[in-house]
């Protein structure tokens, strides 16, 4: 079980971290929407370490290959404690018609991952009021 969810949470880095690049490029804001909620750890509320950062991606999951497609997303550093509330932009255009949309969460501290989502977080559109849950990995 473990090994699975390390695998999940070094693939959700590479999906998260690599496209960041791509969503730098400018846009009209005629087509951006944005996706907003807020982050809970499961068992209530936690202070972090100082300097963790709470990185809250949108994602487009449809495709057959398992290749999710970062399509916005937020860094909160210095988050402090969690909850922490997020706001996503992302351009609607990017969106698939009918596809499968999700939220993912990692919390870091030093370039460790301390906390990641518990359950996929399904969208249509423009969602606000989301509630996202975070747990701390399972060790061996």
């Amino acid at each position: 079980m473990w090994k699975l969810a390390l695998l999940f949470s070094v693939t959700a880095l590479i999906v998260m971290t690599v496209p960041a690049i791509f969503l730098t490029r400018g846009t009209s804001s005629a087509d951006v929407d944005t996706v907003s909620g807020t982050v809970r750890y499961t068992g209530g509320g936690v202070d972090l370490p100082m300097g963790a950062c709470v990185e809250v991606v949108l994602v487009d999951v449809t495709g057959d290959d398992a290749l999710a497609i970062a399509l916005g997303r937020q860094v909160i550093e210095d988050a402090g404690t969690l909850p922490v509330d997020f706001q996503i932009p992302y351009q609607t255009d990017r969106l698939t018609p009918g596809g499968a949309h999700e939220i993912w969460v990692a919390v870091r501290h030093q370039g460790e991952l301390l906390y990641t989502t518990t359950s996929d977080i399904e969208l249509n559109r423009s969602v606000s009021d989301i509630e996202v849950a975070v747990a701390p990995l399972a060790m061996p």
